[in-house]
């Protein structure tokens, strides 16, 4: 039961994968044909790229992401309280 779970998961990765490729393929033609010019084409290409690359390296991301998290949080610097300095204001002299 686990096994064809695991694997029905699997196949639905690959699609939502697919389907995301696909829309960055639509968003990129909607720009062209909606302006015709480069430079919103290419802002959608490196948009839909980016995106596109991380739906697809999301195991990798969450790796990186844990990692930074428990590095954070095991090398933080300890709380430092101010000491007395100098009082700011009026003298009473």
């Amino acid at each position: 039961m686990i096994d064809l779970l695991h694997g029905e998961l699997f196949k639905i990765e690959g699609l939502i994968q697919a389907a995301v490729s696909v829309a960055a393929l639509a968003m990129v033609l909607y720009v062209w044909v909606k302006t015709k010019a480069v430079v919103p084409v290419v802002g959608a290409v490196l948009f839909g790229a980016l995106i596109t690359w991380a739906v697809h390296h999301s195991d990798f991301l969450q790796q990186k992401v844990d990692q930074e998290f428990h590095g954070a949080t095991s090398n933080a610097a300890p709380l430092v309280t101010p000491g007395p300095g100098p009082r700011w204001g009026p003298s009473n002299g």
